[in-house]
């Protein structure tokens, strides 16, 4: 009985720490371009209607579309908003006369293929979604796959 206890246990931390890796949200510019970091800063800005350079290029940010646990997760992680206020924010930019939001993607592959073609192009994408096609960068200086690294899914 303990020894069958103690193997349910087990397999229910691998799977929710494979969970875990899966949900980090990977920041991701095209294989070709220079920038290796951003800070949340920047990033923050760039997602936020703000000009921001990166890599020699002005940053062109896309995102997923609302109501997804990958943009639920990212603006609260980099813009620190619910979807509602995110929502109230663009709202506000509009009627004050200033950019609009970043273009939404349908899907994680259309995010993958923008991003690798698109200069000046920055997204996220879930960890296990990463391509050939596009680089993942770090945040703050903080890579993806180091246990401090902080973006992630709803």
């Amino acid at each position: 009985m303990k020894t069958t206890l103690l193997a349910i246990c087990l397999t229910l931390l691998v799977a929710s720490t494979a969970t875990a890796e899966s949900k980090k949200l990977v920041v991701v510019v095209a294989k070709t371009s220079t920038m290796t970091s951003i800070s949340k800063s920047d990033l923050k800005h760039a997602f936020s209607g703000e000009t921001v350079s990166g890599g020699g290029k002005t940053l062109v940010p896309f995102n997923f579309a609302t109501s997804t646990a990958e943009r639920e997760g990212f603006d609260k992680a980099v813009l620190g908003m619910s979807p509602d206020e995110v929502g109230q924010f663009w709202i506000n930019r509009k009627v004050r006369g200033q950019s609009a939001a970043p273009r939404s993607l349908p899907s994680t592959a259309h995010i993958a293929k923008v991003v690798a073609k698109f200069p000046g192009a920055i997204g996220y994408l879930p960890a296990d979604a990463l391509t050939a096609d596009v680089k993942p960068i770090s945040v703050d200086g903080v890579a993806y796959t180091d246990a401090k690294y902080s973006i992630t899914a709803r």
